[in-house]
């Protein structure tokens, strides 16, 4: 039989021809799906939104602890004029500047409260001055609330104190606002009110500033490349969501109380 009828080698036997050219692509590491790369721009994103949130809120934290722990000290130097008035005055303005892990605001209300029983103690005397003080307490502590009232035990034993007081004023001028002969309870159901913004427009303003921080975190995470670089429509679309959205929550707290 002749060579020619002989088959020839398989295609899985042949040898490479000299012009086959085998190529091998090295692909780096960090930008296989899943390595190290991915996780490398996760975490610049997420370092990239936390020194958002720091820049935002980091000026206001600093200047509630600065501004909080200077009114403790003009309430120490209204004790040294003997300004009793002026003392009380500092003390609920430190007690508004109230933000974690400073405690000037933790010190203010307990100057405040025992100020209040130091001038209950005095009775007839000092029937005004802890009025005074009481009412710093219960004002503070309102104008501090986020979800609810902070230090809410102290704020209803305020109410408790500031109704009897009254109540006392009221039977020595020999008066009764309440037009039952009950003033202490008449003024302790109106305390006991907590008062608040339009519940429609309060959730909304709530909604808008979750929304804004959300868009915020948008616009790093999606608007900014891991090399810094703006992408113009994502950015757009997030950065435009979150003026919207701050200029509806400040609209809306302004307008919060209106009827």
């Amino acid at each position: 039989m002749s060579d020619a009828a002989s088959p020839g080698p398989s295609t899985s036997e042949r040898e490479p021809a000299a012009d086959d050219t085998i190529v091998r692509v090295r692909v780096p590491a960090g930008s296989r799906p899943g390595g190290r790369g991915a996780a490398a721009r996760w975490g610049w994103r997420l370092g990239a939104l936390g020194l958002a949130g720091v820049a935002g809120l980091g000026p206001l934290w600093i200047q509630a602890g600065v501004e909080g722990r200077a009114e403790l000290e003009h309430a120490d130097e209204a004790v040294a004029r003997g300004d009793a008035d002026g003392e009380l005055e500092h003390l609920g303005r430190a007690l508004r500047w109230r933000a974690p892990l400073w405690g000037h605001d933790e010190r203010a209300l307990e100057r405040l409260w025992d100020r209040g029983e130091q001038a209950q103690a005095l009775g007839d005397d000092g029937r005004s001055r802890a009025l005074a003080a009481y009412r710093e307490v219960r004002r503070g502590l309102l104008a501090t609330r986020a979800w609810g009232v902070p230090h809410r035990a102290r704020w209803d034993e305020a109410n408790v104190r500031i109704a009897a007081l009254m109540a006392e004023q009221e039977r020595a001028a020999g008066t009764d606002a309440s037009g039952r002969g009950d003033p202490e309870g008449f003024h302790r159901e109106l305390l006991e009110r907590v008062p608040g913004p339009e519940p429609i427009r309060g959730n909304l303003a709530a909604l808008s500033f979750v929304g804004w921080l959300v868009a915020l975190g948008g616009f790093v995470l999606r608007g900014i490349d891991p090399r810094g670089r703006v992408q113009p429509r994502a950015a757009l679309r997030w950065g435009g969501a979150a003026l919207g959205l701050l200029v509806a929550w400040a609209v809306l707290l302004a307008t919060a109380h209106a009827g």
